[in-house]
Order: structure tokens, then C-alpha cells, then sequence
């Protein structure tokens, strides 16, 4: 169910970037709004990584470090739509990975919770058990 989430978000973002990437316009400075959105996307990216997505969640970062070195390069060549677009899209797959991260990781945290529980139930048995 939760990997049926993640994949239905992904899609979601790639569709987004598929319908946003058809128009462009002429060449055109970066403004303080598409720089802040670069910014904020670095920063995403960085705080996946905090939540231990390279373990958890490399696909997703990835994808968010790959569209971040896209805004860069689209930087250079002064295209602020897609600079803008690649920020965009850089941050919401560096919070999909952040967010995947911290799920999957909470999910060993259970495992583990319940692989203890187990074994406590195991022993409370034994203990309860009239001994011959």
C-alpha cells in the first residue's frame, strides 16, 4: 500500500514535469522567487539526505540530485523556466525521498519493536509453563 503511494506520487511528479516542460520562454534572468526556489531545493535535498535517504530512499534523491544539477546548468544558460521547473521538481523528490526515508525507517523500527515482543511473549510462555 505505502509503495503504491510513493509510486503514484512519482507519477504525479513526472507528469507535472512532463506538461510543464512543453511551453518555454525567450531567455530571461533568474529572479529572487526562482532563485529561493533553487535554495529551497538544495536545502531539501540536504535534509533527505539527514533522514537517511541514501539508505532508505536513493531513488527518489537521486532524481532530486539530478534536477538540481539540471537547475544549475539551466542557470548558465539563463532559462528561467526550466530553472525554475528543475528547482521545483529537485525539491519535491528530495521531500518524497526525506519522507520515504523517515517511513521506512520507521517500519524497522516496528519490525524490530515486534521481533522483541516476540520474544518476550516466547519467554513469558516458557515461564508460565508448569516445569516436570
Amino acid at each position: 500500500m505505502i509503495h503504491k503511494r510513493l509510486s503514484l506520487l512519482k507519477n504525479i511528479i513526472i507528469l507535472g514535469f512532463i506538461l510543464t516542460s512543453s511551453g518555454g520562454l525567450l531567455a530571461q534572468e533568474m529572479g529572487p522567487a526562482q532563485e529561493q526556489d533553487f535554495l529551497d531545493a538544495k536545502n531539501a535535498v540536504e535534509i533527505a539526505r539527514q533522514a537517511r535517504a541514501e539508505k532508505y530512499a536513493p531513488e527518489p534523491l537521486n532524481q532530486a540530485q539530478e534536477l538540481l544539477a539540471l537547475a544549475n546548468e539551466t542557470r548558465s544558460q539563463k532559462d528561467a523556466v526550466k530553472f525554475s521547473q528543475a528547482s521545483r521538481l529537485a525539491r519535491a523528490y528530495a521531500e518524497l525521498a526525506k519522507t520515504a526515508a523517515e517511513l521506512k525507517a520507521e517500519e524497522e523500527k516496528l519490525a524490530l519493536a515486534l521481533e522483541e515482543l516476540q520474544k518476550a511473549r516466547a519467554e513469558l510462555d516458557r515461564l508460565q509453563k508448569p516445569s516436570p
